[in-house]
């Protein structure tokens, strides 16, 4: 995992400041822009089991919603646009609970699902979910997604504290 996540980190560098920048310009908060360390490792050619693709992992339906997807073009790879339309599915998981470890966690879940623990639990808070709502879906990756954010914001954060004489990948040209 540490090998996985030092290439990511090294990878993030290519578009960390221009996602940060989209992230400030919706008024989001910019930490957001190192969830793909935990989706992706900043893999713009990732794909899951799942179908989720690019450095977002969004799902095909997902990736509709805000983009061009098609058997001829896919901009889920697309850095840029694909992180317009994770911002844009970030606020509207905030806009819902107003919290953002739900609204992270719904990232990973869907929006649907936590709206539905939150029903049966009867509470916005995470931790409460994460203790009692009981569903076939609502598993170990789901649980910890928004701790596994956290952490990896902390390294990416602390870099060189963990990874001294980081060796950071150019940035990615805009234009």
């Amino acid at each position: 995992i540490k090998g996985r996540f030092l290439s990511g980190l090294k990878r993030s560098h290519r578009y960390i400041d221009q996602i940060q920048s989209i992230f400030r310009n919706m008024d989001l908060p910019s930490e957001l822009a190192y969830l793909p360390l935990v989706e992706s490792s900043f893999d713009i050619n990732a794909r899951s089991h799942a179908g989720a693709v690019g450095m977002w992992q969004l799902m095909r339906n997902t990736g509709k919603r805000f983009l061009h997807v098609s058997s001829r073009l896919d901009e889920r790879k697309d850095p840029l646009e694909s992180t317009r339309a994770a911002a844009r599915l970030l606020e509207e998981n905030f806009e819902k609970f107003k919290s953002w470890p739900l609204a992270i966690t719904a990232y990973n879940h869907g929006l649907e699902g936590i709206s539905r623990g939150v029903l049966r639990v009867g509470s916005k808070d995470l931790m409460e979910l994460i203790k009692h709502y009981k569903s076939r879906t609502f598993g170990y990756s789901s649980k910890n997604f928004y701790a596994e954010f956290l952490a990896a914001l902390e390294v990416a954060q602390s870099a060189e504290k963990y990874f001294p004489g980081i060796d950071y990948d150019p940035v990615f040209p805009i234009g």
